[in-house]
């Protein structure tokens, strides 16, 4: 007997908004600067000149900050979204400020991240005890979003030209077009071969067009298209739910404290050598000086400070409740406050020992860093509620606008020329640094120095970078 099935109907077609129709200008204008004015004849110029190489950077982001902003105007409106895009136009500023090259360069790759953490905090509400998911819609904001609605493109492209709407005569007027179009290309090139006059201004005409190179623009501009279309509508139109239920607490108490006991134990034979050696309790082996014993600890410590915050956040989040757990994670953040002071005296001492170069300004910074997150956590212990992942990442943020206000080129001028002085002499290292490494920002203190005329003894200052 045969089985009476009833079809199913057939899909719902989408009807694209008008605000989703929009989206296609915007996706379109970043393609067009992307591969016509990014990546245009002029690209060799652009990345050799920085001065015009960011000024279209800025167009290219700009444009995509203001079509997301459109495009969720509600939520862009929020004090955090705000201080993330007026974060991301302070760090363009900064290249009219100053010329130091390796924040110059860092901030192209921080300037997309910032804007990234601007788009997640516009799309999505993440509650405080599930927080975790910041981490996951971020990394779908970079490899998920451009590509899961892709198709959308073209939905939208094909709903600029309705079907079913226009007239028999419209129709056929767009029928006999595309029959044309063949038949006239054929036509054009024989007339072409036919006029040498014709001929010749069309070949002058077009001598100038490289036409594969335009070809290849076109198809890169596409892509770039009709992937921030697809990034606009899976962040704005196509967002996944966020989960409010909180974690699942499945470690059990006794085991998140024998883990502590454990860590805890260990950091306290560590910090027994650390105030026997960095206090002069006791000497250093003879093989080993005081610089090379602070800077072989500097990065370990501060890596073991990150496993101390990834284990205080687990079992924050997913140990269940215990009396001795709230003591214990407040011990664990103080040994790891012991573990930074540790870090910091080291760095201190290397720097005075050596001075201060780029890299060693961005460690006392990242140093800066952590200690922000420690008061962070704390708090989190104290206050449950505070979105602590969310809090980190304007932290973040805040704390790198400031660095980036630091004429840092400047700064390490005088601190080379602090160390000459105590020295009563500068090296002659010392003065080609001064003079062939640093920027044009440090050339007033340079400048104004004592020591000017060892450093400018065989080059004018109008000479430098």
């Amino acid at each position: 007997m045969e089985e009476n099935r009833t079809p199913l109907p057939p899909p719902e077609k989408h009807v694209y908004t008008l605000w989703e129709k929009l989206a296609l200008v915007f996706a379109l204008a970043l393609g067009t600067v992307f591969s016509f004015v990014w990546f245009g004849k002029d690209a060799d110029y652009l990345s050799r000149e920085i001065r015009f190489f960011i000024p279209v950077y800025a167009l290219f982001w700009g444009i995509y900050a203001a079509g997301f902003c459109l495009f969720n105007r509600e939520r862009a409106k929020r004090p955090a979204s705000v201080f993330l895009l007026a974060a991301a136009a302070l760090l363009f500023l900064r290249y009219a400020l100053y010329r130091q090259a390796e924040t110059s360069l860092l901030n192209l790759l921080v300037i997309p991240l910032i804007l990234m953490l601007h788009a997640v905090d516009c799309a999505f509400d993440v509650p405080a005890h599930r927080e975790g998911q910041y981490i996951a819609l971020y990394l779908r904001g970079w490899f998920g979003a451009p590509f899961l609605c892709i198709g959308r493109f073209f939905g939208a492209v094909a709903a600029l030209f309705p079907k079913g709407k226009a007239d028999e005569k419209t129709k056929a007027v767009r029928t006999g077009i595309l029959a044309a179009l063949p038949v006239a290309a054929v036509a054009a090139v024989l007339l072409i071969r036919a006029d040498a006059a014709m001929s010749y201004y069309l070949s002058s005409f077009l001598s100038g067009l490289s036409l594969g190179g335009t070809v290849t623009r076109l198809i890169f501009a596409c892509i770039v298209a009709v992937v921030f279309y697809s990034f606009y509508y899976a962040m704005t139109w196509k967002k996944p739910e966020t989960v409010s239920a909180p974690y699942q607490k499945a470690i059990e108490g006794l085991t998140g404290i024998t883990v502590l006991a454990v860590l805890l134990a260990l950091y306290g034979v560590f910090a027994a050598f650390q105030f026997t050696y960095l206090t002069g309790l006791a000497g250093l082996p003879e093989e080993l000086t005081y610089s090379e014993y602070a800077v072989q600890g500097f990065g370990e410590l501060c890596a073991v400070a990150g496993i101390n915050f990834t284990v205080f956040s687990l079992l924050h989040a997913f140990t269940k409740e215990h009396k001795a757990l709230f003591p214990m994670l407040l011990a664990l953040l103080f040994a790891t406050a012991l573990l930074l002071i540790s870090a910091l005296y080291r760095l201190i001492l290397y720097i005075d020992a050596y001075g201060l170069t780029f890299k060693r300004i961005l460690s006392l910074w990242f140093m800066g860093f952590l200690i922000i997150a420690l008061v962070l956590f704390a708090r989190k212990l104290k206050k449950p509620q505070l979105k602590l992942i969310r809090s980190l990442a304007m932290a973040l943020v805040l704390w790198y606008l400031a660095l980036s206000a630091l004429n840092i080129d400047a700064v390490i001028a005088k601190s080379v020329l602090h160390e000459a002085a105590k020295a009563g002499a500068l090296r002659e290292s010392d003065a080609n640094y001064l003079r062939y490494q640093l920027s044009a920002d440090a050339k007033k203190v340079l400048l104004e120095s004592s020591m000017k005329g060892e450093i400018y003894y065989d080059v004018e200052p109008e000479d430098l970078p």
